[in-house]
């Protein structure tokens, strides 16, 4: 007998999506996580930070091996290991900035949810969505995500997505959050293309190639291959209660009026902040 396959964090989330006659296409999920799956979640976004940190090193595969018990590390590769850990999260017996790990998580969330999401309700298909940086700090695009759709020629045509990522912990609503990432991604969001896609016009050439190397007049232009989000990493009592939550991305976008143009996902989880520490907390346990 095969063993059963783990869940995928889109699931264990249990999203709840917009209905599709409103101007913002969102999902909000997390709201029930239950203790169990919370820690299958945290578990899974530990490692994903350090996919991204480590990429194909070896020292991906020692960390694993620490964290789930394995012998200590020989002091050269502990210390090759912590200059990836500390990248955020700082270290054990250093003080983490608790803004930096909780802005960290919510893109982390992001990112898995979208690595996940093969298809859009409007029917987009996954191409690739860019990993989010290691270091939440760096300046520049927080996350790309491309796509192909049928277009009616002969060929389907690639389009993207280009989204801000926040964590929400303040007295206030959300939408205060989503508004000022909403904000951001109309006065800077050429250039966190121009960042993101420069790099890409080398590396990939055909249709890909392409659509790197036209993204940023494409977003001035407010093409309809071209559209926003913004993601919120947040407590359960933060959840939005209704449309009007996402109404800045209308405000700020209001060209983007097509199918999945504009799209809100938020993660409202149990005690967001105590989620982002026990995430740190793993890091930490493959040293």
């Amino acid at each position: 007998m095969t063993a059963e396959a783990p869940p995928s964090l889109t699931a264990v989330l249990g999203f709840i999506e917009s209905t599709s006659a409103l101007p913002v296409d969102y999902a909000v999920g997390g709201t029930k996580l239950s203790d169990e799956h919370r820690e299958f979640a945290a578990q899974l976004l530990a490692d994903d930070a350090m996919r991204i940190r480590c990429g194909g090193s070896p020292l991906l595969q020692a960390w694993r091996a620490r964290r789930d018990g394995g012998a200590p590390l020989k002091a050269s590769r502990k210390a090759a290991l912590e200059s990836y850990v500390g990248i955020g999260f700082k270290l054990p017996g250093e003080e983490a900035n608790a803004d930096h790990v909780q802005g960290h998580v919510a893109e982390l969330f992001w990112g898995r949810v979208m690595q996940e999401r093969g298809a859009c309700r409007d029917g987009r298909k996954l191409i690739r969505a860019h990993a989010v940086k290691p270091d939440p700090l760096e300046p520049g695009g927080d996350g790309l995500v491309i796509y192909t759709r049928e277009s009616g020629a002969q060929e389907d045509e690639l389009v993207f997505r280009l989204w801000e990522i926040k964590k929400h912990d303040a007295s206030g609503k959300v939408s205060v959050t989503i508004r000022r990432a909403s904000r951001q991604l109309k006065s800077r969001g050429h250039e966190y293309l121009a960042k993101l896609a420069g790099p890409e016009t080398i590396a990939e050439e055909g249709a890909l190639g392409d659509l790197y190397a036209n993204v940023v007049e494409l977003w001035f232009d407010r093409s309809d291959r071209s559209g926003v989000g913004v993601s919120v990493g947040t407590s359960s009592e933060k959840a939005p209660s209704d449309p009007s939550s996402f109404g800045s991305l209308t405000k700020e976008f209001p060209e983007y009026s097509g199918a999945g143009q504009r799209e809100g996902l938020v993660v409202a989880i149990p005690n967001f902040p105590a989620f982002a520490d026990r995430v740190k907390e793993i890091l930490w346990s493959g040293l």
